[in-house]
């Protein structure tokens, strides 16, 4: 089954940067919609089957087409640490503070982009439901448990 017209700009939308309530607004009529209406038909339009694939192909394609890979990053950054250690090994220049902040700076993004400090990062998933750990307790207890902390 094809998208309609409406489909296709509201994920057309979604790939290029917008929220699903933006892409939402420009894809169809919402002049007398409130934005909760909107987000709500924008969440269920995305959950389709359908309009889910298009949007994983898109993305697929936007991938491929990708001009600065990750292999190009990483190579850049590689050649970027050797011009920095080369500076710092050259006895005519030594180590400076901009050569020695480029060779740490690409040592770290090389880290990053290589996924070397996992602790850093946090695993967020998103299924439109909030964990309160405070929502089973009553108005007393909230008031209570706020002038222990003071």
């Amino acid at each position: 089954m094809s998208l309609t017209a409406k489909q296709e700009k509201f994920i057309q939308g979604i790939v290029s940067g917008l929220s699903q309530r933006e892409a939402y607004k420009q894809a169809y009529n919402t002049n007398k919609m409130k934005n909760e209406t909107i987000d709500n038909k924008a969440y269920i339009l995305f959950k389709k089957d359908e309009v889910r694939a298009r949007y994983n192909e898109l993305l697929n394609e936007y991938k491929e087409e990708a001009k600065y890979s990750r292999l190009d990053m990483e190579a850049d950054l590689i050649w970027i640490k050797d011009k920095a250690k080369e500076d710092i090994n050259n006895p005519k220049k030594g180590l400076k503070q901009a050569n020695g902040t480029v060779f740490i700076n690409a040592i770290k993004e090389l880290g990053e982009l290589n996924d070397l400090y996992p602790a850093k990062k946090q695993d967020i998933n998103v299924n439109g439901e909030i964990n309160n750990p405070y929502s089973d307790l009553t108005t007393e207890q909230l008031l209570k448990l706020a002038s222990d902390e003071e």
